[in-house]
């Protein structure tokens, strides 16, 4: 028997890939990202330091109160700060912060213009104490020094322990009874109203132009308030009765208006 033997084939082992040019590659690569990286920082910087993008050109609408000086002071923006820096919610809440500012917005636009809209808050009452009087807004919290009262219903607060700017005066709910019942007055009953007075336990009181006080008693809360409705139709039946613009009336306490009291000037 013959055995033959077949030469075996020496597999040819595959190429190495060249790791010079994979390296040279990834070198530059990287060089580029970092020239580009370099550049974006030197154009970011060149941005935030070119005097020509610092706010200069402020505009400001809407502010009547207000001296736009004030508006432009109450924003605190640094004189040598980017407009790109600058936050315009942060602007706005400081603007918030001015007692006649009812809302604001604040509009940024390249290369240095801001543009500011105020909404203020509208007066709709005035607080008398003494020789001194202040706006109220729709809150009922002072607004600033007013220098006449024109129009507006009169509040008088004899224990108001402070007239600074915001402070408290009587409830958005209160006030919102007391202006529409200050402008309708001489329509019901033949006589204006010279000016309201809470004292310290919210006791409600109105002055007449007859020179007679109405006592409304307490309007704390909302079942008090409640009672303002029925205790002015009492008055209406009342001024059925007695001449109210003529009568030689001290007093008008309605306070339990199923039973009104008047009280006349002695020596009538």
């Amino acid at each position: 028997m013959t055995v033959t033997t077949r030469p075996t084939r020496k597999t040819r082992s595959a190429r190495p890939a060249p790791e010079a040019d994979t390296g040279l590659r990834g070198w530059l690569w990287a060089s580029g990202q970092l020239i580009v990286l370099g550049v974006e920082v030197f154009a970011l910087l060149f941005l935030l330091a070119n005097p020509a993008f610092r706010p200069k050109a402020i505009q400001v609408v809407g502010s009547t109160h207000l001296d736009p000086h004030q508006v432009v002071a109450a924003m605190a923006m640094p004189p040598d700060r980017s407009i790109f820096l600058l936050d315009h919610s942060v602007l706005e809440a400081r603007l918030r912060a001015l007692q006649w500012v009812k809302s604001a917005s604040v509009a940024l636009t390249l290369p240095d213009h801001v543009q500011v809209t105020i909404d203020e808050w509208m007066p709709v009452a005035v607080l008398q104490q003494g020789e001194r009087s202040f706006f109220l807004n729709a809150e009922g919290r002072i607004l600033g020094p007013a220098p006449e009262a024109g129009s507006l219903p009169i509040v008088q607060r004899p224990a108001l322990a402070s007239t600074q700017a915001g402070t408290a005066v009587l409830s958005p709910e209160l006030e919102a009874l007391l202006i529409p019942m200050s402008s309708g007055f001489p329509g019901a009953y033949r006589m204006r109203v010279v000016a309201f007075s809470l004292d310290d336990r919210q006791g409600l009181s109105i002055k007449t132009d007859r020179g007679f006080i109405i006592y409304f008693g307490q309007m704390a809360t909302a079942d008090e308030r409640a009672t303002l409705e029925p205790k002015l139709a009492a008055l209406k039946a009342l001024a059925s009765r007695i001449d109210l613009v003529s009568s030689p009336i001290t007093y008008v306490n309605l306070m339990n208006p199923a039973a009104p009291a008047v009280q006349m000037r002695p020596g009538r």
